[in-house]
């Protein structure tokens, strides 16, 4: 795994550098490696998993907090990046084994006024030559935590942020800086709202929405899937809505139909222990999507995909894939008639009938943001400035633009990080 390849080299840099204080031979040893970990696609993420999370981020997580830690621009990675500046009697440093002391005989600890100052975070930043990939991604991934964290307690990111802050810039995290403040904002909303509807509603409709609140423009890109809600569940949705364009004129919420959790109560058969088929209510945590699948079981109890597909606006395969969920659950069964599936909700005979509807395999978790949406929309913009270019100046090598997307994209909110 790319974690345990991370923690040898993080193991190599430490012994190597009591061989060899100057750094020579950390180069040298290390390179290959380095060349390597810049190769693998999930390395960035590690990097940035490891120095966030206190149970499995081990030597880099301690490397984050140390007290003598120097921000990124100011580590020496450059062996000849000295304290004093040069005068006209410079000489080369002498050569590593008289240093060590072989060819003298005085072998021992020997200390050097080029040793490398540079940090362990510095020299894994350095493998890409630039902080923006691991800003870039500390975002992505702030946003999924941002986003599942329904109880918004954001007490622990913001101490992640303020430490990041020392070693990345306070300029680099301004956007995750915005992003965490739109969830304490979101906070402070909902609970005003809440109390509204409360209020209005004078105990016979409490309240059951939570909303994080985003401004978009400074998160990633979200994950965008086709969705209709039941009506009973976009009503509930409608009702937030009004009041926060009370509270917010002239303010208005776009609803991120696929993203969120959504708490059910639901009645399922299951074995007890004497293998008698009972049936109990339990609570499930689902997507909108699942919930919105299963609340049309309340008008009808029985449903092809197909039809489900029509009233949700979700693709059938889809379709599928979450009602599997339900399937699992012991809530819905599901019968194949010709090419469709037809799903209905489950009774204690058709239960104990039909185990084998429980091959159908969960689907995976989620995530809020979408990787490939924000790659995209980064494309655009550099399909733009290469237009501009070329219909501006003409024909150009590829050099050229290459050399001038790095001076034009550099002052917008997009990182051109391409090679």
């Amino acid at each position: 795994e790319t974690s345990q390849i991370i923690e040898v080299y993080i193991n190599t840099i430490k012994v190597l550098r009591e061989m060899d204080p100057s750094g020579e031979l950390l180069q040298v040893v290390t390179q290959p490696v380095r060349n390597y970990l810049k190769g693998r696609s999930d390395t960035i993420r590690c990097i940035i998993t490891s120095l966030t999370d206190e149970e499995n981020g081990g030597e880099l997580y301690d490397e984050l907090r140390r007290q003598d830690a120097k921000p990124l621009e100011e580590a020496q990675l450059d062996e000849e990046d000295e304290e004093e500046p040069p005068t006209f009697d410079w000489e080369p440093p002498p050569s590593i084994l008289k240093r060590r002391g072989v060819i003298t005989g005085q072998v021992g600890r020997v200390t050097s006024s080029s040793r490398r100052a540079g940090d362990i975070l510095s020299m894994l930043v350095g493998i890409y030559g630039s902080k923006d990939l691991f800003v870039n991604e500390y975002r992505i991934m702030l946003a999924d935590k941002l986003l599942g964290n329904t109880d918004f307690n954001t007490d622990k990111e913001v101490h992640n942020l303020e430490l990041l802050k020392l070693r990345f810039g306070e300029a680099s995290m301004r956007q995750c800086e915005v992003m965490i403040k739109d969830i304490d904002d979101s906070k402070r909303i909902h609970t005003n709202i809440q109390s509204t509807i409360e209020l209005n509603s004078r105990g016979n409709n409490p309240p059951v929405v939570d909303a994080a609140i985003v401004s978009h423009i400074f998160w990633p890109a979200l994950t965008s899937i086709p969705i209709k809600n039941h009506p009973r569940i976009q009503s509930k949705l409608d009702q937030f809505s009004i009041e926060y364009a009370k509270l917010k004129n002239p303010r208005r919420l776009v609803w991120m139909k696929q993203l969120g959790t959504v708490e059910l109560e639901v009645e399922a058969y299951e074995k007890d222990d004497d293998g008698n088929l009972v049936s109990h209510v339990k609570e499930v945590s689902c997507t909108p999507a699942h919930a919105t699948l299963l609340a049309h079981f309340e008008d009808k109890g029985e449903w092809t995909s197909e039809e489900l597909s029509n009233k949700t606006e979700m693709p059938e395969d889809m379709v599928r894939k979450r009602m599997g969920f339900w399937v699992n659950q012991r809530v819905v069964e599901s019968n194949r008639s010709g090419e469709d599936i037809i799903y209905s909700l489950i009774s204690v005979s058709d239960a104990d009938a039909n185990d084998q509807s429980f091959q159908h395999d969960e689907e995976d978790q989620e995530q809020a943001v979408s990787i490939g949406a924000h790659e995209e929309e980064e494309m655009k913009v550099y399909e733009s400035y290469i237009v501009g270019m070329l219909s501006n100046l003409g024909q150009l090598p590829l050099e050229r633009i290459h050399s001038m997307l790095k001076t034009f994209v550099a002052g917008s909110d997009h990182k051109y990080d391409k090679t």
